[in-house]
């Protein structure tokens, strides 16, 4: 076994350009793997962390004014476990605002009204007390608008300014991914804050005593939607849970996407480790025949040798899994990083369980098993076999040469490159595996954020044109003003797919363009859905759909007339013309209009907020570049793939024909000739890979944006020929320049040794 040992060594040393494509394979797949792990478990450990310590409410109610009695008739429904209620009001922060110009900022303030279910967890200051005058405030607003501990704090309230004192800076579990409005995807803490108050306060600044709008529960109800509704009637506002309130479901649904891009990710470099060890180990004994032969004669068993060859999947699995995990945890923090700008935690980890040794084992083993399969010809083979060598080639006639029309005009070289690739299969699969690969992961890294910025192309420049909404409760004002007004009104729909959306009912106007998949505008007549929520509630053009709206007792019923290409607000739309004839009640609350109306209408008092469209981009492309990180990580991973599983291929040609192409040199083949040969393999496989690599890659693109669709965001595959032409000139430079170093060997090319006979 020591000389077994040596061998080994030297094999490695002499062979290890082969075996570094299989330590690569091996390493990416347990990177990847492992440092997304460490990052959705330390998210999922920080998570369940916090909520233990503080407590998470199962579902949150809002309406007009909760009496006593709607109280504990939510109370008593089967499953409930424990309410509580709570006063909730949006102001304006007018704190360190120098000018009018400067950004409007928004707090979303509430008054526990009894023991909260969730307590809020204090970053700063003291704990929360009854005395009138002080406010809590979210950790992340004051540190992005230099607000400290006993500042105080003017806010604007139905037209009067109040100051508060800051008693402490907070964060709460049900505000984990906090926007502080629906009209932005990322969170800005520069802009949206929120914060907690005691009654006295709430009673001093509201100057009156008021009833709770929130109720929270904890416990489970299947019916917990409709009861609320019967309890509440036109009180009625929303309902919500973990999966649709966006504060909450958005960092519990953060965990789900990264462990399955993790999953995603894996698979394709571990299938690439199994052709890449078996192709090294078959390439292995084909060229060690004699050794073989000579081990064989001097008394090693054929399992022994087999077990040799095993151990090269054994030693470099091993390495390739050392090396993956060493790096793994700056893989972890680096991704962790760019959750911290989107999610709100007192405590962040990284966390590893069991499910990381399984991959690394599985790795391990299937390094193992590649190697011990492609080295059953060892395991078999007699002294004599081997003896012979391995010189006869094992070419073979194709099917090809039948068509002569096709055969007979190709040149030498690209002959010999089909036949060379049809008696090496195993190899030329594992390079088209490589490139195909590699251009869905290129494809994945440039799609992603190119999807995520159509998405806010197309609602911003082509779903809606206006300039900024505002936000009013004064409908005198809103006759007064010119734009086009909305209505939005949280919505049970029957049937659904089992939650709660926005209905859009909207008047005539000139800022909302949306078109359904068949390229039409909408109409009155009837209602329309958008293609998210159409595809989870398995709704069609032409059903019938029953709609229970916030504000009113009865329900409405409508044809669907359309399903809106749209990728926000996944809910429904109608005009409200037709909204009017089916007897509802218009009460719009948002105004969009242009530049010039919003100039003239600045400072009104009747203005509660406003929000410009530019904002709204602003906020998604921060959100974009905040993730570039990533999407340049998985690009450069691509890149390193196709580099060296090709350059391995074109490695493995090259030593397995080295006879072949010395023979063909002494027959008075030049060297240009001879690189033309070595280079016919990689560009077919390359051609083969890349023209599957582009369908894989919209298809890969698709599932991978899919990861991060939402209740109310449908993230749609935007595959652009842009994308199409950079990945193919990304994959095909790396391919010649393989190409080229490996040609190259050429010129080091031993004629006497090379023909010289195996025994």
């Amino acid at each position: 076994m020591k000389f077994l040992s040596i061998k080994l060594v030297r094999d490695l040393k002499r062979n290890w350009t082969q075996f570094f494509s299989v330590f690569l394979m091996a390493f990416l797949s347990v990177l990847v793997f492992v440092g997304l792990q460490g990052v959705w478990g330390g998210l999922e450990k920080s998570l369940d962390n916090f909520i233990d310590a503080n407590g998470l409410a199962d579902a949150w109610v809002y309406g007009t004014g909760f009496t006593e009695n709607d109280i504990q008739s939510i109370q008593a429904l089967d499953g409930i476990e424990k309410t509580f209620s709570q006063y909730e009001s949006t102001v304006s922060d007018l704190t360190n605002q120098a000018t009018s110009s400067s950004t409007e900022r928004t707090l979303t303030l509430s008054a526990p009204l009894g023991k909260p279910i969730a307590e809020p967890y204090f970053v700063q200051g003291t704990t929360f007390h009854e005395s009138p005058g002080f406010v809590w405030i979210n950790h992340d607003y004051a540190q992005a608008n230099d607000l400290t501990l006993n500042q105080s704090l003017r806010i604007m309230v139905d037209g009067r300014e109040i100051e508060l004192t800051i008693a402490g800076m907070i964060l709460t579990t049900d505000k984990l991914f906090f926007t502080g409005t629906q009209e932005y995807i990322a969170p800005d803490p520069k802009r949206y804050g929120y914060g907690i108050l005691s009654e006295a306060t709430l009673e001093m600044m509201l100057e009156t005593s008021v009833l709770p709008n929130v109720v929270e529960v904890s416990g489970t109800n299947s019916r917990l939607r409709t009861e609320i509704e019967s309890i509440m009637g036109e009180r009625h506002i929303a309902y919500y849970d973990q999966a649709t309130l966006t504060e909450v479901s958005e960092a519990l649904g953060r965990v789900t996407q990264i462990r399955n891009l993790s999953f995603m990710f894996s698979f394709l470099f571990i299938l690439l480790a199994i052709l890449a060890m078996y192709t090294t180990i078959k390439r292995l004994i084909d060229t060690q025949t004699k050794e073989i032969a000579v081990l064989q004669a001097l008394g090693f068993s054929n399992r022994t040798i087999g077990f040799h060859f095993t151990s090269f999947g054994l030693i470099i699995g091993s390495f390739g899994i050392a090396a993956g995990l060493a790096v793994a945890p700056l893989l972890s923090h680096f991704v962790l990083e760019t959750q911290k700008n989107i999610l709100s935690l007192p405590h962040w980890t990284v966390s590893y369980n069991s499910l990381s040794l399984i991959v690394c084992l599985l790795v391990l083993i299937i390094c193992m098993a590649s190697a011990y399969f492609a080295s059953d010809q060892a395991c078999t083979g007699l002294p004599a076999d081997f003896l012979r060598g391995n010189t006869k080639g094992k070419s073979a006639h194709l099917l090809l040469e039948k068509l002569s029309f096709f055969w007979n005009p190709l040149s030498y070289e690209a002959k010999w490159g089909f036949r060379d690739a049809a008696s090496n299969k195993m190899r030329v699969l594992m390079g088209i595996i490589g490139v195909a690969g590699g251009m869905m992961l290129i494809t994945a890294g440039l799609g992603m954020p190119q999807s995520i910025n159509h998405l806010v192309n197309k609602a911003y420049t082509e779903d809606f044109t206006y300039h900024q909404r505002i936000n009013t409760s004064d409908s005198a004002f809103l006759e007064e003003s010119f734009g086009q007004e909305v209505q939005i009104l949280p919505t049970r729909f029957a049937p659904d797919d089992g939650y709660n959306r926005l209905l859009m009912i909207i008047d005539q106007g000139d800022f909302v363009h949306m078109k359904t998949s068949d390229n039409e505008l909408i109409t009155p007549g009837g209602i329309y859905l958008t293609e998210g929520f159409a595809n989870r509630a398995g709704i069609q053009k032409g059903d019938q759909i029953e709609v229970f709206p916030a504000f009113h007792e009865s329900s409405f019923r409508f044809e669907v007339s359309g399903i809106i290409t749209s990728e926000t607000n996944q809910g429904a739309y109608l005009l409200k013309k037709t909204w009017l004839e089916a007897g509802g009640t218009f009460l719009p609350q948002t105004l969009l209009v242009d530049e010039e109306t919003a100039e003239a209408l600045s400072g009104n008092p009747a203005i509660t907020s406003t929000i410009a469209r530019q904002d709204q981009m602003d906020n998604a492309y921060e959100f974009v570049d905040s993730l570039g990180g990533i999407f340049t990580m998985i690009i450069a991973f691509a890149v390193l793939l196709v580099i060296v599983v090709l350059y391995n291929l074109g490695t493995l040609n090259f030593v397995e024909r080295t006879r072949d192409y010395t023979t063909l040199s002494v027959l008075g083949f030049r060297k240009k000739e001879l690189r033309r040969i070595t280079m016919i393999e990689n560009a077919a496989t390359t051609m083969v890979g890349w023209l599957i690599g582009i369908p894989a890659g919209s298809w890969f693109l698709s599932q991978y944006v899919s990861t991060f669709s939402t209740i109310t965001i449908e993230y749609t595959a935007h595959f652009t020929w842009i994308n199409v032409a950079i990945a193919s000139m990304i994959v095909w430079l790396s391919s010649l320049s393989t190409t080229f170093l490996v040609s190259q060997r050429l010129k080091k090319l031993d004629l006497v040794s090379a023909l010289k006979n195996v025994d």
